[in-house]
């Protein structure tokens, strides 16, 4: 069984501070499908928003593929280990809770691509694609879960072989009546996307 541990220079939220700066978001585990192309959690990522005691939980047994970010910013490839490979997932995860507005996932993207040290160049270019590009991502993400089809991997279906493929685990899965959770609607953390500045910090 092979995982990922996303390189970070960040811990957990609530952990000592390096060098006087708290990290805002932990580095997750993540267990690749065949191809690379989706990725399961199996570790909580804990986003911590800056100097704030809110925190956004994207919870183990999540499947990213990191699409809400437009394709073309990723290098070659789907890349684990980009600055904002960790915001990216964070913003997957409210793309698909859809708790808060779109706009306010795209604008707690920003932040948390300020927190991870991401370019201003590269944010804003990012921040720009998601904000004209989104609505798609949006819209299937919708459409999915009118359908009840499952994101959030119970821990009882999170193994599986080395050569499966996750819509087709995800249909199975469908079929023998995996579903997720509730999700909480209106979150109280969704309110810190009403802007792009990061809560606590001079913008």
């Amino acid at each position: 069984m092979r995982f990922v541990r996303l390189s970070s220079r960040s811990c957990a939220a609530g952990s000592p501070r390096r060098h006087g700066v708290q990290q805002p978001i932990n580095a997750p585990l993540l267990k690749p499908f065949a191809d690379n192309h989706d990725w399961v959690l199996f570790s909580d990522l804990d986003y911590r928003v800056g100097d704030s005691d809110i925190t956004i939980t994207v919870p183990r047994g999540f499947v990213t593929d990191f699409a809400s970010i437009p394709q073309a910013f990723w290098s070659a490839g789907l890349s684990p280990n980009g600055k904002y490979s960790k915001a990216a997932i964070v913003h997957d995860y409210l793309y698909w809770a859809q708790g808060c507005t779109r706009k306010q996932a795209d604008n707690i993207l920003m932040i948390a691509m300020k927190e991870s040290g991401v370019d201003i160049a590269t944010r804003t270019a990012i921040y720009e694609g998601v904000r004209l590009g989104g609505d798609t991502a949006w819209a299937r993400n919708s459409s999915e879960r009118s359908q009840q089809l499952p994101r959030i991997l119970p821990d009882a279906d999170l193994e599986f072989g080395p050569t499966v493929l996750w819509p087709d685990y995800r249909q199975a899965l469908a079929q023998k009546g995996v579903t997720d959770q509730p999700l909480p609607p209106q979150p109280a953390y969704c309110a810190v996307g009403d802007a792009t500045d990061v809560p606590g910090r001079t913008p």
